[in-house]
């Protein structure tokens, strides 16, 4: 469907690249190649028919990664994905340091005044980043730098999936605990009926998978606890792609 999408994420993301971080144009054009051929092996989550998918990147340390994963992710916010989830290792450091870059990256909001309730409407709606090169379209995020995923500063925000009709981000640790509200709040307040799935398309980006992600139990129907959280996630959208790093 590449023709017929408006590449918006993506354009301004470029742009960021190139004017702001002074990435040179080749270096975007292979980015912008590789991001097309990975996007190309999820779902579309523009057809009518379920699916889960799961793939995995390889990069060398150093190698950018983080900015494969991050054209990735607004390009398939460009392809119609609703709700990208993104794994961001076990720590909160971690988790603050993506969060943090994903704002400028993805974003273009700080999400601490965002999800701040008391903050001011101008502030919380200031461009950062990416938010520089356009904001005729929004993504919304669920989580802050301040804040993992946490169900009270949505509900005082009056933050919910069925309120938004831009692509929701949520950049959340390998926690148990975490995974397993994420995955209750969600499916308490989404799932349709008829299928008993959630009926929005998911990608799930598991930053450094090799890590806490793996099944590491010999049996299969009762995997490691991390693992079990991540296929729970997946199994409870109607289209879901995985996507490991």
């Amino acid at each position: 469907r590449r023709a017929d999408l408006d590449f918006f994420f993506w354009n301004r993301y470029k742009k960021f690249l190139e004017q702001a971080k002074k990435w040179n144009p080749r270096v975007t054009a292979a980015l912008d190649k590789v991001s097309d051929e990975i996007l190309d092996l999820l779902g579309d989550p523009k057809s009518e028919i379920g699916f889960q998918r799961r793939g995995l990147v390889l990069g060398d340390v150093q190698s950018g990664k983080t900015a494969n994963y991050t054209a990735i992710i607004n390009k398939a916010a460009d392809a119609g994905y609703r709700v990208i989830i993104v794994l961001a290792g076990m720590i909160e450091n971690l988790r603050q340091q993506t969060q943090s870059r994903l704002d400028a990256e993805f974003s273009g909001r700080k999400s601490e005044y965002y999800l701040d309730p008391s903050a001011d409407q101008n502030i919380k709606n200031t461009p950062v980043g990416v938010g520089r090169y356009g904001t005729n379209k929004h993504i919304v995020s669920f989580t802050s730098v301040a804040k993992d995923f946490d169900i009270n500063v949505l509900k005082s925000n009056n933050l919910a999936l069925q309120n938004v009709s831009d692509p929701v981000i949520l950049v959340v640790k390998k926690n148990k605990r975490i995974l397993t509200n994420l995955f209750r709040w969600l499916s308490k307040n989404n799932t349709d009926p008829k299928i008993g799935k959630i009926k929005l398309p998911l990608l799930l980006v598991d930053d450094e998978a090799d890590n806490a992600s793996v099944n590491t139990k010999s049996e299969d129907d009762a995997p490691a606890a991390i693992n079990k959280c991540i296929r729970q996630l997946l199994n409870g959208f109607y289209q879901a792609s995985y996507l490991g790093i």
